[in-house]
């Protein structure tokens, strides 16, 4: 897969959670066993609002980058890996539930860590 197309699937992938941040954050809260409180509801369109500048970067960084998209695929990557590797810790240490939702978002965040490290040592 071409290294752009990484970047603007990662960003569509962040639109869905964004979605979900700002129009249902008492189901996102659920899922990890969280009990709604209007501080947490605060935080969330907050979050929702950090994750659309990061949504906005991949999406518009193939534009800009030119020769050195595969500095910012790589860096990127790691940055996917470690949100991986921080949801397999909170399940291992029952911080987070072991439910389907986030074990996909687990081997999602994996997978596009994969998707960055790999397209952009072919890009080069």
């Amino acid at each position: 897969m071409k290294l752009p197309i990484v970047f603007k699937a990662a960003a569509i992938f962040m639109v869905i959670w964004i979605l979900q941040f700002w129009f249902a954050p008492s189901m996102v809260m659920d899922t990890y066993g969280w009990v709604s409180s209007p501080g947490l509801l605060l935080m969330m369109k907050y979050m929702g609002m950090a994750m659309a500048s990061l949504a906005a970067f991949h999406w518009t960084l193939p534009l800009w980058a030119d020769n050195n998209l595969a500095k910012f695929g790589v860096l990127s990557g790691i940055f996917w890996a470690l949100f991986g590797i921080l949801g397999i810790y909170d399940i291992l240490m029952e911080n987070s539930p072991s439910s389907a939702q986030n074990v996909f978002g687990v081997v999602m965040n994996l997978a596009f860590a994969t998707a960055f490290y790999i397209s952009s040592k072919n890009s080069n």
